[in-house]
């Protein structure tokens, strides 16, 4: 039998005790509304969500009237994003790397700063594997925190609570690997655990260079209101197309 997936370290049980409260309402509508204006979303359209989580923006668009498919590897996360669902959403465990799914699709997320938590590698497999899930003219979108503006004001402490219980980041960023290693501490009902873990810090140009080689086109870079990006955007999404021509990879 294949092995199962297994969820990283940084999205573990508790990842949705810390991490949920932190997003208000307006913010997940405005996401939802970005979603649908760069992949040119419309009702009874399908959405491939790779790193769904608890289905956040999965059970979103699905309420707007999208077909939607979260592939996650966290059974914990999962399960919150099937009790919260809509019936247009439906959730697979299974590795973004390599989702095993039917069809074709419109529209392929890698959302939230989904990208980079493995190694390289890893993630020209996760894009491969989205450019072969989408339909000729799919359009493919990455979000994650925008570097430019990130990395001047890199934060080397963090802190989230819930309760009595606290989430504590030491993060330390490595500019020749392009990415932030972050040591972990996680108090959850009194006891104690810590792991370090960590991320890939993309620029826009190496994404749009990795897209290209890829073989995606029409490569373009926004902000978090789907606007052109700047140097000064809080978040960044990279959008690009499965050509309309041609074989698949």
């Amino acid at each position: 039998m294949p092995e199962q997936p297994q969820p990283h370290p940084a999205f573990e049980a508790d990842y949705d005790r810390f991490w949920r409260r932190y997003r208000s309402e307006k913010a997940e509508v405005q996401e939802l509304d970005t979603i649908g204006l760069l992949g040119e979303l419309s009702p009874g359209m399908r959405v491939l969500d790779l790193a769904c989580g608890f289905g956040r923006i999965a059970n979103g668009l699905a309420a707007r009237g999208i077909e939607v498919v979260g592939i996650d590897s966290s059974e914990h996360l999962l399960e919150i994003a099937r009790q919260e669902g809509h019936k247009g959403a439906t959730y697979l465990h299974g590795d973004m790397r390599d989702p095993r799914v039917d069809g074709e699709f419109d529209v392929v997320l890698v959302w939230s700063t989904s990208l980079g938590y493995y190694e390289e590698s890893d993630d020209e497999a996760t894009l491969s594997a989205a450019l072969r899930a989408l339909k000729p003219g799919g359009r493919l979108l990455v979000e994650s925190r925008h570097w430019d503006a990130f990395g001047r004001t890199f934060d080397g402490y963090t802190e989230k609570s819930h309760g009595d219980d606290v989430l504590r980041e030491w993060h330390h960023y490595d500019p020749l690997l392009g990415r932030q290693v972050t040591e972990q501490e996680v108090v959850v009902g009194g006891r104690s655990t810590r792991r370090a873990y960590h991320v890939r810090r993309y620029g826009i140009p190496e994404l749009r260079s990795l897209a290209v080689r890829l073989g995606f086109d029409r490569v373009t870079a926004h902000d978090e209101h789907g606007r052109t990006l700047t140097p000064t955007s809080e978040r960044a999404v990279l959008r690009a197309r499965r050509p309309l021509a041609g074989a698949r990879p």
